[in-house]
């Protein structure tokens, strides 16, 4: 299960698994589900998954111990862990189980329309992890799923329940939880429930529970108690509105970052309408020549200053592991306007691409980005122009372009001349050779560099004038 992970790291993975002669079965779910077309835009993440109905022997709990935080996440759902979980779909319902709460101030309670009755409050996390039911689970059988293990979200939430300091605030940012009950009574501050169920909130509460000895009265949580009475078909209409909101990346969590918005302002105000800058979804941005995603400059700055172009193609680890090695005081607006820049050139130059390549220009395009690169820094007013573009774009602007539509146009046909070549080698060997390999690896993307830089050295000793320069224009 785990080899397989490999499939799903981008398109050229589904391609290699179509390859392998799949069962009819399979080809069809990866066609059904557009596989392919969801890894091009890599805006995904793999979580592995393992279930049976056997339990873990000695060499499979210590294989799970072994991965520890690797990537992707391991999930393994055994026979002891399934068990519990069968039972209790067997007839989902909410308890009659007697619990007292007590408030941080008197809850807020509304009257709803049918006698359905709302109460809000802040309540304590320890108060909140005696609830019943979350060591087996049983408290989170209307919700729509269970732990998710070690993910990132689980991971911060987890550093900030062990942080005293972050105890007092924890309300202010955090969601809250949505109880359902039978019956509920307030007298002050204190909370008579029959019966109780999670149906939002189940990673908080797993994370505070399993995180004790670091919680303390200061650390509250917002929680909605919501009193079923008799109606009982509202469970499956709260549980399905409160666990079916628009999900939130890292990147549009990242969108209030200082950097971000300094970009943007800074971007409007060296190149005006020219160009608009994207820092979350849904957001406005009319009157722009063009607009540019900070999700795809990410990537351009990892294929291009980063010089991992292998890895450009993993949005969301950008705005995750990477995201202060790329988003830090080195970029800024020209230098955003550069990548634009080079962009333009390569989607004007997709056509000269080899056929095969064509179409996975999506993951291509930064392979040639950062060929554009090395042969930019083969000359000291190339090395210059990388480090500072400011003054170039905006007094050289044409002779700029011009340039990096020459390097672009040397960078694709060192691609093509790479793949032509060792396609003519694997024909010699009897074998095939997949173009699409090269650039989803370190290796690949490294020795079609070497031939690319090696064929402008030569020719840069032939004719003084080859390369990027800036100088008078001529």
């Amino acid at each position: 299960l785990v080899g397989t992970a490999t499939y799903f790291e981008g398109p050229e993975g589904i391609d290699s698994l179509l390859r392998s002669g799949p069962n009819e079965e399979l080809r069809n779910l990866v066609d059904r589900l557009s596989l392919r077309s969801r890894l091009e835009n890599a805006d995904h993440g793999v979580r592995l998954v393992f279930v049976t109905n056997a339990s873990l022997d000695l060499a499979g709990a210590d294989y799970i111990s072994a991965r520890g935080d690797q990537m992707p996440v391991l999930d393994v759902w055994p026979r002891d862990r399934l068990a519990g979980i069968a039972e209790r779909t067997a007839a989902l319902r909410v308890g009659d189980t007697p619990i007292s709460l007590e408030a941080a101030a008197d809850p807020m309670v509304a009257d709803l329309p049918d006698g359905v009755r709302m109460a809000i409050g802040l309540f304590a996390a320890p108060d909140l992890v005696r609830l019943p039911g979350i060591d087996d689970l049983s408290i989170f059988q209307l919700n729509v799923r269970l732990g998710l293990g070690r993910t990132r979200i689980n991971k911060e939430l987890a550093r900030t329940i062990k942080d005293p300091q972050e105890h007092d605030l924890f309300c202010a940012y955090h969601n809250g939880m949505t109880l359902l009950t039978r019956a509920f009574e307030v007298d002050g501050t204190g909370l008579d429930l029959t019966g109780v169920s999670v149906v939002n909130g189940c990673q908080s509460l797993l994370a505070l529970h399993a995180n004790q000895s670091s919680l303390s009265p200061s650390l509250r949580v917002l929680v909605r108690i919501v009193e079923l009475g008799t109606h009982t078909e509202l469970v499956d209409s709260i549980t399905y509105r409160t666990n079916n909101q628009n999900p939130v990346n890292i990147r549009d969590q990242r969108s209030t970052d200082r950097v971000q918005r300094d970009l943007q302002s800074e971007l409007a105000e060296r190149y005006g309408s020219e160009l608009g800058f994207a820092i979350r979804n849904g957001e406005p941005l009319s009157g722009f020549g063009s607009v540019v995603e900070n999700s795809f400059i990410a990537q351009l700055m990892m294929a291009t200053y980063l010089e991992e172009p292998w890895n450009a193609v993993r949005k969301l680890k950008l705005f995750d592991q990477e995201y202060h090695r790329i988003f830090n005081r080195h970029l800024n607006a020209d230098k955003v306007f550069l990548l634009h820049l080079i962009d333009e050139a390569m989607r004007d130059q997709r056509a000269d691409l080899a056929p095969e390549l064509v179409a996975s220009f999506s993951s291509v395009r930064f392979t040639i980005a950062n060929l554009v690169f090395e042969l930019i820094r083969l000359t000291a007013d190339g090395e210059a122009f990388l480090e500072d573009p400011s003054n170039a774009l905006h007094g050289k602007r044409d002779q700029v372009a011009a340039q990096l539509a020459d390097a672009t146009a040397e960078a694709i046909q060192s691609i093509n001349d790479f793949v032509i070549a060792r396609e003519e080698e694997a024909a010699e060997a009897g074998s095939t050779f997949d173009p699409k390999t090269i650039f989803k690896s370190r290796a690949g993307v490294g020795s079609l560099r070497r031939d690319a830089v090696g064929y402008a050295k030569r020719m840069m000793r032939r004719d003084d004038s080859y390369g990027f320069y800036l100088g008078d224009g001529s």
